[in-house]
């Protein structure tokens, strides 16, 4: 999964209320309503952090002329907005369970997700190489006898 943070700095309370309001709209039927989940978090009385999880890179990709189009549309209701991305590494509830429904955990699951063809030859091989160690270690065990 892909991860896209977004800070907002906004003008004022109001704005930023406003700000939210219109995110939560853009999750149900707007930009983000291709994500696995959006979350915000008023982070100051004036600023927002929103953490915004997708299927794949593509699936981020898809909307970002959208996305544009959606801030240019809220000129004036910010005054700054900047946003970082990367691959999902961990999550968790407290406790070690997953965070999100068993649908998104299978997407989650390395032998779910990692289907390319290259990913799959060098697990393969991974596998393979593991038993060869195992099988020279009790052929060396062996010859020791």
């Amino acid at each position: 999964m892909i991860a896209r943070i977004i800070m907002s700095e906004h003008p004022d309370e109001k704005d930023l209320k406003i700000f939210t309001s219109d995110h939560k709209d853009a999750v149900k039927g707007g930009f983000l309503a291709n994500t696995q989940f959006s979350v915000s978090v008023q982070t100051s009385p004036t600023s927002l952090l929103v953490i915004s999880g997708y299927e794949n890179q593509d699936s981020a990709d898809s909307n970002l002329e959208a996305r544009q189009k959606w801030f240019d549309e809220r000129k004036g209701k910010y005054l700054d907005t900047f946003y970082y991305e990367g691959e999902i590494k961990t999550m968790m509830k407290g406790g070690g369970q997953q965070l999100l429904d068993i649908k998104t955990k299978a997407k989650l699951d390395p032998e779910v997700v990692q289907t390319d063809t290259t990913t799959k030859e060098v697990r393969d091989l991974r596998k393979e190489v593991s038993e060869l160690k195992s099988l020279i270690g009790q052929l060396i065990d062996l010859s020791k006898k």
